[in-house]
């Protein structure tokens, strides 16, 4: 068995407000005689883990948080690769020296999931059988398989067996949850946010048809597209995007952000089939984005692991399930939030204040939806700082 860690942090600069300068780091593991297990059965010889981490970690080594990202995002949390960069890590405001995840106090280490694009092996790495990418030869995953990678990393990796605290959003809270019920003697304190216990019909149906969107454009070809140039589904993942996006954002801030305003006052909408409104000009915009950093198989393996999310699966209730966890507990859930409504979080909250758990609540009020946990995230601050205080 083999495993190598490369990437050192680069020196720290004067980027205000930050953790600094940060390189993406990387962990590669490889064992034939002792894989890793999926949920499937199915096993991974070797994988390679994308990360970053931000602090510095004590000696008893029992300092780290661990900062797990959504469907689309990846390992740079906080600070910037160089000077130059015009944008910070997706939670910069809450990670870095007297921040909410004070770096002066904890060591923050940032995962890129399994089954991503960002560093981490997924359907466009190589298949270590074959030298080309796995493509549909991926096994399908779940968040439990991403958090069984990420136990293996840390322990096998940088020799770390106890976290002060795991947290995330959307698909992150996933798995910062089944951190929780999986590892119950590794987490001292878990923080949720902006997630479910298992996912409904309703979103299920979401990601269905931002799968088929996918599926069905032509340049697709089954998963086999990445030896064929620039020939790749981008208009199946731009409209998987679309559609996720209006799953992000409530009626309510869409009203505010767009309501019927065209995107160009000169534009004639009654002349021009494809003259657009102010929110279609939006959606576009947001799949081009997307094309430009995701790979569409991953978008599909994603989906679908986040589809096969429920955290009671393999115990007789979701009450049994929550029983096993002893860490203190933080739930954020979003007002506004229609793909992960807060009374979903508000049932967890119930079942385990029934269980006598250590346990807190917190409804942020955003208007802006699902995304909330990223668009205003510092309406977190106060509520994540007086549970980290307690830690």
């Amino acid at each position: 068995m083999g495993a190598t860690l490369t990437g050192p942090l680069l020196p720290e600069d004067e980027v205000v407000g930050s953790v600094g300068l940060v390189e993406k780091q990387f962990w590669h593991f490889a064992s034939e005689s002792d894989p890793l297990i999926l949920d499937n059965r199915m096993t991974l010889a070797q994988v390679d883990v994308a990360y970053e981490t931000y602090g510095t970690l004590n000696a008893n080594r029992d300092n780290t948080i661990l900062i797990l990202h959504g469907i689309t995002g990846s390992s740079h949390a906080a600070g910037k690769y160089a000077p130059e960069n015009r944008t910070l890590g997706y939670w910069d405001p809450l990670i870095g020296p007297g921040k909410v995840f004070d770096t002066n106090r904890f060591f923050v280490i940032a995962p890129n999931s399994l089954g991503g694009c960002r560093g981490s092996t997924g359907p466009s790495s190589p298949n270590p059988q074959t030298g080309k990418p796995y493509a549909l030869s991926f096994p399908i995953i779940t968040i439990r398989d991403m958090v069984r990678m990420q136990e293996r990393f840390l322990r096998e990796g940088l020799g770390i067996t106890q976290l002060a605290l795991v947290t995330g959003g959307s698909m992150g809270g996933m798995q910062a949850l089944e951190w929780a019920v999986m590892y119950p003697e590794r987490v001292k304190a878990v923080a949720p946010i902006a997630t479910t216990a298992r996912v409904s019909a309703r979103a299920i149906a979401f990601n269905e048809v931002a799968r088929r969107a996918i599926c069905l454009d032509p340049n697709w070809n089954r998963g086999q597209y990445y030896e064929t140039g620039n020939e790749t589904p981008q208009d199946g993942l731009a409209l998987a995007r679309m559609i996720s996006t209006i799953t992000y954002l409530s009626d309510e801030v869409m009203r505010e952000m767009f309501g019927r305003k065209p995107a160009s006052e000169e534009t004639a909408l009654e002349h021009d089939l494809h003259a657009r409104f102010d929110v279609e000009r939006y959606l576009h915009d947001e799949g081009e984005k997307l094309v430009r950093r995701f790979d569409a198989n991953s978008y599909l393996y994603l989906s679908k692991a986040m589809d096969l999310h429920d955290v009671s699966r393999g115990y007789p209730t979701l009450e049994e399930a929550l029983q096993r966890i002893t860490a203190k507990a933080l739930f954020v859930a979003i007002r506004s939030d229609d793909l992960f409504p807060a009374h979903e979080t508000a049932e967890m909250v119930r079942i385990m204040q029934g269980l006598g758990k250590h346990v807190e609540y917190f409804l942020m009020d955003s208007a802006y939806g699902h995304d909330a946990f990223l668009v205003h995230q510092t309406r977190m601050i106060p509520a994540l700082r007086r549970f980290m205080a307690s830690l």
